[in-house]
């Protein structure tokens, strides 16, 4: 049963259907089927349809509502890819702690997180209280990627530092402060990093030098770079010349007629 199942690992819907056959596949998929669990606001932009004083309306579910239903279900533990993207508004896009408050228990349930993705991430709000909320990662943690962050590279720098077993690191967009506006703690160690860096749009010279300045180096066997720029990415690929393997770039170029078409170029690293 176990060699079955080793080779259905990626196959969603191969493993629902296993887990349909008898009780001893539900069981053994169950764990395989709950990896993943996304909290993200489905709900639509458009204004919902007035209704009448007479007619019942359901009342909407929270972002992180998710929690609370996988806790019932019992496939909270089995959790080891954590989403948390909120809606984004315009006025204040911003995810903080006073989203997550009420369920923070929730969080001590997943013992067994790898990958955890974070989207619109405030870092000034969540460095004070880390350990509130994500210190039970600390120890499983082996691949990070935050999607948009709002706050200084300092911050964002701290952060990452506080999962000794990081192995990947995924930066999206952001939007830096000031960082005397919300100074950060120093860095004093910094995880292995020996897996895959991937970042998206301009790297600040803030954040390169950050990256540089880990103490125990930069050690990633592969690189992915989006429209990242020129100037401050060579010092982080030079920075990861003795380990790299692979590094990619991705960027648009100016076409005929002023429009950007997309270009990629892969360079492999002996």
């Amino acid at each position: 049963m176990d060699e079955i199942l080793s080779y259905l690992l990626g196959d969603l819907g191969a493993l629902k259907a296993c887990s349909l056959t008898c009780k001893r596949l539900l069981g053994a998929t169950r764990p395989l089927i709950h990896q993943r669990l996304a909290c993200f606001d489905s709900r639509s932009d458009h204004p919902k349809p007035k209704v009448s004083l007479f007619s019942c309306r359901k009342k909407d579910p929270g972002v992180f509502d998710r929690l609370i239903d996988a806790d019932r279900s019992g496939i909270l533990p089995y959790t080891q890819h954590l989403i948390f993207q909120p809606k984004y508004h315009y006025s204040d896009p911003r995810f903080t702690p006073s989203d997550l408050q009420e369920y923070s228990p929730y969080l001590r349930s997943i013992t067994k997180l790898h990958t955890l993705t974070l989207d619109s991430f405030y870092l000034p709000q969540f460095i004070p209280v880390f350990d509130e909320y994500f210190g039970v990662f600390t120890n499983t943690l082996r691949h990070l990627d935050i999607r948009r962050a709002y706050g200084t590279e300092q911050q964002l720098l701290y952060i990452v530092c506080q999962f000794p077993l990081l192995e990947d690191l995924s930066i999206g967009y952001s939007r830096w402060e000031r960082a005397e506006k919300h100074p950060a703690p120093v860095v004093t160690q910094s995880p292995p990093l020996r897996g895959k860096l991937i970042l998206a749009r301009p790297v600040s010279k803030e954040l390169s030098d950050g990256l540089m300045a880990f103490p125990g180096g930069l050690n990633f066997h592969s690189l992915e770079l989006f429209r990242c720029g020129n100037m401050n990415t060579r010092a982080i690929l030079a920075a990861c010349g003795h380990t790299a393997a692979s590094v990619s770039y991705f960027w648009h170029s100016q076409a005929d007629g002023g429009e950007s078409s997309p270009s990629i170029q892969v360079y492999t690293v002996m």
